[in-house]
């Protein structure tokens, strides 16, 4: 299991994150939601020592130290990170790519998993193809791929629907599905209530850089019965969206 604690963290003098308990416990997904700001992408940053923060850091119990080499290499051996920025070698084809990252794991990789993501994100007819020419989709798409052939402990997925396709999206989220059975943690951080909906075993939604809700899918349907997620983010979200409702009345005034 991965734990972050952070008991407080200022970021640009601005924003502050405060009290952040966060647990990615293998065969579960983490889902994290929240306004642009909110502080979603801070988290993933202290995760890998980008941000400092007063807290602490755990990897199955061992207290990571994010400014040792040695604490962080094995931190990033157990985890992938597949971020909103596509951070590819562009000169390279989407196989030599593979390869690569095949080169990074010491574990040797499934072949016949990752030709099977291959054949899911219908990339076959673009491996050879540099990805400079590819498209934003069949990027993410590779950027994806590239990161799931590793089967690491746990994944770190931002914003995993962007650039995907109606299609792909529901392949990701049945990939997701499986991928968390094969003892693999995932944290999600994405502003798509309905692509987390049916897959979080665990919810955390911030405002502010404050945890507005942590709690695991059975606690949320005991609070919340049968409220979809759009509508527990906007009970739990109470403050702003009674602000946002008393501008829309007005709006909708106005245009009477």
């Amino acid at each position: 299991m991965i734990s972050l604690h952070i008991d407080r963290m200022s970021y640009n003098n601005t924003f502050k994150l405060e009290k952040i308990d966060l647990d990615i416990k293998k065969n579960e997904i983490t889902l994290l939601l929240g306004h642009n700001g909110a502080g979603k992408t801070t988290i993933i940053k202290s995760l890998f020592g980008l941000v400092e923060f007063k807290g602490n850091l755990k990897l199955n119990n061992r207290v990571i130290s994010l400014k040792k080499s040695q604490d962080l290499d094995l931190f990033k051996r157990e985890t992938s990170y597949i971020s909103d920025e596509l951070s590819l070698f562009d000169y390279l084809t989407p196989s030599e790519y593979f390869s690569l990252m095949k080169n990074t794991v010491t574990e040797k990789v499934d072949d016949k998993f990752l030709n099977l993501l291959i054949e899911l994100f219908e990339l076959e007819v673009y491996l050879d193809n540099p990805i400079s020419t590819l498209s934003h989709g069949n990027k993410k798409k590779t950027q994806i791929v590239s990161q799931l052939l590793k089967q690491p402990n746990y994944i770190i997925f931002d914003e995993p629907t962007n650039g995907l396709d109606p299609d792909m999206i529901i392949v990701l989220k049945k990939v997701l599905q499986i991928i968390k059975k094969m003892n693999i943690g995932i944290l999600l951080s994405t502003h798509n209530l309905s692509f987390g909906e049916e897959l979080y075993d665990q919810i955390m939604v911030l405002r502010d850089g404050k945890i507005k809700l942590n709690a695991s899918k059975e606690q949320v349907k005991v609070q919340y019965s049968n409220h979809t997620l759009e509508e527990i983010y906007t009970k739990v979200n109470k403050d702003y969206y009674t602000h946002i409702e008393g501008i829309l009345h007005e709006l909708n005034q106005a245009n009477d």
